[in-house]
């Protein structure tokens, strides 16, 4: 057997090492793409679970998901750091590739970082961690609330770096392409967690003053009873105020509106109102408390709760908490029911029934003062576990997870804190779109019957739509009085609870650049014209509502089963509805709720002119140049249409 000759052997080692280096590096780079996909998706399917688990209220889910997904994140760093990427690095037209892994690695280990530390907060909030709790037995640990802010800061910091980081990644060359689809999977990835954090950098630094940092802080809560209903919401037929003083919580005053607090029977007050509000002729106002939010903008109503409690010889507030009972209904769904020696165990589905409806069949005008005792005693004791802590972060979710129905609203004093409710669309605000129609029609009690619980709500509007963009609208909305038959109907266009009729005002308004408009009503109704605001008057009943919106009020009754239909109707200029870019015309209109107990229904039908056709989507009914679209009006909702040639 021939022997190698000294070159040979120098070719074969250079072979062995060459092919020995490229096996090197092909394993490492294979098994680096192998550990940054498989646990990228694993670290998207546990950074999912774990936000998933605290909206669920599962504090011990969502750590355990978190920690998957440090293990998981932990590994993508690896398969970044592996030697072979920093060889790789060095060839021309692969660097681009290595720094953008690099990157995205660094930018899932920073918004991992961030979730553990929303979890964490979650932790503290709830005591679920093991540790003190932020909030318990009625009071606030202010050294951990005064450290919140410096905590929001570091997750906003943390996500700001890697923001900053996917931002950079250059997908530009052949190699580097396909950490495009990575780089804008990861943003989207990251934007509830930049919402979540988004949120707190707002309150976190107004907490501690708005708590009773700096004073004693004071809030009227006010639930609103949806059986009798104003335009805002429920009367607020039962009043809570809470005092915090240096995180230390306290109910010095709480009762019955009508009998406990404003004796005898809705005394009337006397209080200096916000000024142009349609609603009062002037100042000073003397009215009951209970008719204090019968304008549908809270801004107005709220001011009002607080001047008329003022009135009453109450404390001043900084603030109003308007509560209805869908809102309750909420936090009993989560935290479970309350026991009433009247009422038995009372849950989330059977709440509205039993204190709106069964209360005023089975306790009469002279057993008033039985249910409220019973009513006021689910209060105390609802906010008895409230103020434990142990539920608070369920509770205040399932709260908020009402106000886009307007069943929790506030209104602050506190400019800062005004801004938060209206950047968390809980601040009532009733005002015209700047473009598009607009739909806000609202009812209220006039006779203090309890049936609005029974009242079934649609809104029609009806739309014929030029080719030049303009448009006739027709909005009606139709009131059904569904009151059980087998109820007594009581007298006859009466006046109390013990009455099935509904003597009701609808309050109607239309958008800003509305003309040629005009209201219709039943036979049998009338337009209530508001007084003394003569330069608001803009004619027939019509009349600026204090902040540049055209409103009308008409009132009529409605017997038990009876049904009641009132509308406007108006123009819309050329140009409104069309599409400067493409051309097309696009019919939008927003569609604003008032907080029933039974949502109402919107039903918007869109006629388009000749030669135009609907662009069809799911949900929407099309018959040749007409298109139907209905939803259930359980918050700020837009219907658009869109035409094309």
């Amino acid at each position: 057997m021939p022997s190698l000759k000294p070159i040979s052997w120098v070719l074969l080692g250079a072979g062995v090492l060459v092919g020995g280096f490229l096996f090197w590096l092909q394993v490492g780079v294979v098994a680096a793409l192998a550990g940054f996909g498989l646990n990228g998706l694993s670290l998207q399917g546990h950074l999912s679970a774990a936000a998933d688990s605290l909206v669920e209220g599962d504090y011990q889910k969502g750590e355990a998901e978190y920690f998957a997904a440090q293990d998981s994140a932990d590994a993508v760093i690896r398969s970044s750091d592996v030697p072979q990427l920093a060889v790789i690095g060095v060839i021309p037209g692969l660097n681009p590739a290595v720094l953008n892994w690099q990157r995205s690695a660094n930018a899932t280990s920073l918004i991992t970082q961030a979730t553990g530390d929303l979890i964490t907060l979650y932790g503290d909030l709830s005591g679920e961690n093991g540790g003190e709790k932020i909030f318990s037995d009625g009071a606030i640990n202010m050294t951990m609330l005064e450290e919140l802010p410096a905590r929001v800061d570091a997750s906003a910091e943390k996500l700001s770096l890697a923001q900053v980081e996917l931002d950079s990644i250059q997908a530009n060359t052949t190699f580097s392409q396909p950490l495009d689809d990575i780089r804008d999977k990861a943003l989207r990835e990251m934007e509830p967690v930049q919402e979540a954090v988004g949120s707190l950098e707002g309150v976190a630094p107004v907490l501690p003053d708005a708590l009773g940092a700096n004073g004693v802080r004071r809030y009227l809560i006010a639930l609103g009873n949806q059986a009798e209903m104003r335009a805002s919401g429920g009367a607020p037929l039962t009043l809570v105020m809470v005092e915090l003083d240096n995180g230390k919580i306290s109910i010095p005053i709480k009762g019955q509106t009508s009998t406990q607090l404003f004796p005898p029977l809705n005394a009337a007050v006397t209080w200096f109102g916000p000024a142009l509000n349609t609603f009062f002729p002037g100042n000073p106002r003397n009215a009951p408390f209970v008719v204090t939010n019968t304008h549908p903008n809270l801004l107005m109503s709220g001011q009002e709760m607080m001047g008329a409690w003022q009135g009453g010889n109450f404390p001043k507030v900084d603030g109003v908490v308007y509560l209805d009972l869908t809102a309750i209904a909420a936090v009993l769904t989560e935290t479970g029911p309350i026991d009433s020696p009247t009422y038995g165990s009372v849950t989330g589905d059977q709440l509205g029934q039993i204190l709106l409806v069964d209360a005023y069949a089975d306790f009469g005008q002279e057993d008033a003062t039985v249910r409220q005792a019973a009513n006021q005693q689910l209060v105390d004791d609802l906010l008895t576990r409230i103020l434990s802590g142990d539920d608070l972060v369920k509770a205040a979710s399932a709260i908020a997870g009402t106000a886009p129905g307007r069943h929790f609203q506030l209104y602050m004093k506190n400019p800062a804190l005004e801004q938060l409710a209206l950047d968390a669309g809980a601040a009532g605000i009733v005002a015209s779109p700047e473009t598009g129609d607009w739909s806000a029609m609202y009812t209220q009690n006039g006779n203090q019957s309890k049936v609005d619980v029974f009242q079934q709500r649609n809104v029609s509007v009806t739309v014929n739509l030029e080719a030049d963009g303009s448009a006739r609208v027709n909005q009606q909305m139709t009131m059904v009085n569904a009151t059980p038959p087998d109820r007594d109907p009581g007298p006859e266009k009466g006046i109390g609870y013990e009455t099935m009729w509904i003597k009701n005002a609808y309050l109607l308004y239309i958008p800003d650049a509305a003309r040629n408009y005009q209201v219709s009503y039943p036979s049998g109704f009338a337009v209530r014209p508001f007084k003394g605001h003569s330069r608001q008057q803009y004619g027939q009943g019509w009349v600026d509502d204090g902040y540049g919106n055209k409103l009308i009020r008409v009132v009529g009754w409605t017997p038990p089963g009876g049904q009641a239909a009132v509308g406007v109707s108006y123009t819309l200029p050329a140009g409104t509805f069309i599409d400067a870019e493409t051309g097309a015309l696009e019919y939008e209109i927003l569609a604003d709720p008032q907080g029933l107990f039974i949502s109402p229904t919107i039903t918007v039908s869109v006629n388009g002119p000749e030669g135009w056709s609907p662009v069809r989507y799911q949900g929407m009914d099309v018959t040749e140049q007409n298109a139907t679209v209905s939803a259930v009006l359980d918050a700020p909702t837009k219907i658009m249409v869109e035409f094309r040639r």
